[in-house]
């Protein structure tokens, strides 16, 4: 009888000690995120065709890399609790100028530096606008989405920029084809894209999660006057944010014109989107305070899978693909909330109760 007794006691402490870290586990802001990605990735594992083999894998990353790395940007904005719509026009400002510059003949290194730094500006123009006026961010980045593309339309002339240089090295180092993971693998098209995409998130995931900037920007986003009032300087954490999102958008493009020596007009056009749709499918409010960048990639990565598994299965026309993202992220936002909520746990929570109590009642 004692060591039923001490049996129970004993099971009480484990079980609410197991209760917690479920808890915490599906609170987590990447919880929802990992569901998600390995739930559509088993679907269509089992009902594409050829879905699970290297070409397809390949397909899938190269295709989420570019907007991969403009959602980090956007990823840290939105957990200040903006947003940026003109990351499109910044990324066009980026290929635009750095292909020009090569095309001219001027040295790739200064041509790099002009791509990345003139769409940096651009994002700090954003933030000190919005610093400036208080208009809501997507106001301020929806005109200037505008304003920033009809600046390129009148610098160009409408021209499409496309280079002669097939072979620069500055091209391989920030997208070349991994020749040797294609020997390696056969299939495997990677390009090296995919490792300033993976280093960009190491770095940024670091930032976010244990450097004080990051600590502010989640602050920031989640209660800007309780941040204010402990010391943080608000609007200069989204002035940083919003220029972080111009700066990573004229790389994705500096990295596009090196894949494919074209860069047009249009270039960038409804990478916003797809990038925010990425930050919410990764588990970012849209009311800001939390998210992760893990979580961003691993939305950007769940929408290419999407795309490549229903167009396989010829389900939606490619072209129709946005609809698909439209549903992905109201289904997302809700799964994610349902997860922040503890609502997935309620049951199972209750259920060990049950069974707490018929052990407690049970003879002997």
């Amino acid at each position: 009888m004692a060591t039923v007794q001490r049996d129970r006691v004993e099971a009480g402490p484990d079980a609410a000690a197991r209760q917690v870290r479920l808890r915490q586990a599906l609170e987590s802001p990447i919880a929802g995120p990992v569901i998600t990605l390995v739930g559509v990735f088993i679907l269509f594992s089992l009902f594409v065709p050829r879905f699970f083999q290297w070409d397809a894998m390949a397909g899938i990353v190269n295709a989420a890399t570019l907007t991969g790395i403009i959602t980090i940007g956007v990823t840290m904005l939105m957990i200040s609790g903006e947003f940026d719509l003109s990351v499109g026009p910044m990324m066009a400002w980026g290929a635009y100028l750095f292909g020009y510059m090569i095309q001219r003949g001027d040295p790739p290194l200064l041509a790099l530096v002009v791509g990345l730094l003139v769409p940096t500006l651009l994002g700090a123009v954003n933030g000190l606008i919005f610093n400036w006026t208080r208009i809501p961010s997507f106001i301020i980045t929806l005109s200037t989405q505008f304003i920033y593309r009809s600046l390129l339309w009148v610098l160009s002339g409408g021209n499409m920029i496309q280079t002669t240089a097939k072979s620069l090295p500055i091209y391989a180092f920030f997208n070349g084809r991994l020749e040797w993971l294609v020997n390696l693998v056969p299939g495997a098209n990677f390009r090296s894209s995919l490792f300033w995409l993976i280093g960009l998130v190491i770095v940024f995931q670091f930032i976010l999660v244990r450097t004080q900037f990051g600590n502010h920007v989640l602050a920031t986003g989640g209660n800007p006057g309780a941040a204010a009032a402990q010391g943080v300087n608000v609007k200069r954490i989204k002035l940083a944010c919003f220029t972080l999102s111009g700066f990573l958008s004229g790389l994705a493009g500096v990295m596009l014109f090196s894949q494919y020596g074209t860069a047009r007009i249009a270039t960038g056009a409804g990478e916003e989107l797809n990038a925010i749709a990425a930050a919410v499918v990764g588990g970012t409010l849209l009311a800001g305070g939390s998210g992760s960048i893990v979580g961003g990639l691993l939305g950007i990565i769940t929408i290419s899978m999407l795309r490549t598994g229903i167009v396989r299965l010829d389900i939606v026309d490619a072209d129709n693909f946005p609809a698909v993202v439209g549903v992905t992220i109201i289904v997302a936002a809700m799964f994610n909330n349902w997860l922040r909520t503890g609502a997935p746990v309620r049951p199972l929570f209750d259920g060990i109760k049950r069974m707490l109590r018929l052990r407690d009642a049970s003879p002997g």
